[in-house]
């Protein structure tokens, strides 16, 4: 009896051990591109495993407003591109024009606390804006904030406010005109003092032709690994191209997961 019972703890214990190191992909949605994989908590590549995915898989859906209704989708794996061989584009049977999909297997609530929408017009968010494009050298800004978010990123009971903003006189195309201007910025407070810390963005201060100026913006907002902390999941394009990238809290700061780089153009 007691054999049998060794045997059959062991068999568990194997099970969990198999369970915890597949790992769990991870898509960004509005371009179907895989930007990575969480194994133990840990960040992994596309390139590392992208070739060894199954053919089909199975995902669940989140987006701002945490795992949407009827959230679990397949996947299924598109096949090599000519002109970005290491992009993996993941054709999906429902559309989204942001979010994130995390492979089903995943054991972890992905959106521990709920972002809370700012809205876009508001007179204190924007002034934060043009104080901001101001220190970034663009005297008159015209303000446009795309999205805007507010979300306790490190559970530690303080919100962090999340605001993209862009602003191209002409849109996106080769050039760029004097005042344009695309970024993504986290406000984060301790005690009394609020930080603006850049995650990407351009500011144009004078004519550029033929620059291919970037266009950013929020994708997900969502914990990634199960840590119990949030990601900053971020989209974007430029003329001929587009990208995706995430963003983590390490001690107190936004960091760019590098594994978690991904984008096609030409």
């Amino acid at each position: 009896m007691k054999i049998i019972s060794t045997a059959i703890c062991v068999l568990i214990l194997c099970s969990f051990i198999a369970g915890q190191s597949n790992i769990v992909p991870i898509v960004e949605l509005s371009h179907r591109g895989l930007m990575g994989g969480v194994q133990n908590g840990k960040w992994i590549a596309p390139t590392k495993f992208a070739s060894k995915m199954p053919a089909e898989s199975e995902f669940v859906l989140v987006g701002w407003k945490g795992v949407e209704e009827g959230g679990v989708s397949l996947a299924k794996k598109g096949e090599q591109e000519d002109v970005c061989q290491d992009f993996t584009r993941m054709q999906f049977e429902l559309e989204q024009d942001h979010g994130v999909a995390i492979g089903s297997a995943a054991k972890w609530n992905p959106v521990p606390r709920l972002p809370k929408t700012i809205d876009p017009n508001s007179a204190a968010y924007k002034s934060v804006v043009t104080n901001f494009l101001r220190s970034k050298g663009i005297a008159r800004p015209v303000v446009k904030i795309k999205e805007a978010f507010r979300v306790d990123l490190e559970g530690d009971g303080v919100e962090e406010v999340i605001i993209s903003a862009t602003n191209y006189k002409n849109g996106i195309s080769s050039d760029a005109w004097t005042g344009d201007y695309s970024f993504v910025i986290v406000r984060k407070a301790v005690g009394k003092v609020v930080t603006n810390y850049l995650l990407k963005g351009e500011f144009v201060l004078k004519r550029v032709n033929f620059g291919a100026p970037s266009e950013y913006h929020v994708s997900a907002i969502a914990d990634l690994n199960g840590d119990g902390k949030m990601e900053i999941v971020l989209n974007g394009f430029y003329y001929e191209g587009d990208f995706a990238g995430a963003f983590e809290m390490r001690n107190g700061k936004p960091v760019e997961i590098k594994e978690f780089e991904i984008g096609c153009g030409v």
